[in-house]
């Protein structure tokens, strides 16, 4: 997984920690590089690619900002929130698009393009039926949001007020 070299996103996704958690960010907050690829590589998207007859890899499953997302953040607490982000091993296509993000309820799920996932921060899209509803229920609509965007809304939506200060 070369791109992660870039670390685009990845301090950002750190300094939420300080910010709304008000301690310092620890490696322990993130994934470790080589157990993102393991779980990326053993997801439910990798299979699909799989049965669709295309060769699975963790940059057609992830775009960058997601990938990055996880090192910086994927164990931490920040992970409990309102939404659920998923595991990088429950990562799962649906309707063409990789979801990666529920809300609480199960009603909406945000995903990716498939055709996308090659750009470093492409834009989501939402579906208003949870993750477990089969393919064509419920249509695809634009958020106006890129997954960076989303993950730092998402984040800041969970937090009061006063912690971003």
């Amino acid at each position: 997984m070369a791109r992660r070299d870039t670390q685009v996103f990845y301090p950002t996704y750190q300094s939420f920690v300080p910010k709304l958690l008000d301690r310092p960010w620890t490696a322990q907050d993130g994934m470790d590089p080589d157990e993102l690829n393991t779980q990326v590589l053993a997801s439910v998207a990798a299979k699909q690619l799989e049965d669709f007859g295309n060769t699975a890899t963790v940059s057609t499953i992830a775009p960058m900002a997601l990938l990055e997302f996880y090192l910086a953040l994927g164990v931490s607490e920040m992970m409990e929130t309102n939404h659920f982000f998923f595991d990088p091993d429950e990562l799962e296509i649906r309707d063409t698009m990789v979801m990666f993000v529920e809300d609480a309820d199960e009603t909406m799920v945000w995903g990716i393009p498939l055709d996308q996932v090659s750009l470093p921060d492409p834009m989501v899209y939402r579906r208003s039926v949870g993750a477990e509803a089969p393919d064509n229920i419920g249509g695809w609509e634009a958020s106006e949001a890129t997954v960076s965007e989303l993950i730092a809304d998402i984040l800041t939506w969970n937090y009061p007020e006063e912690d971003l200060d």
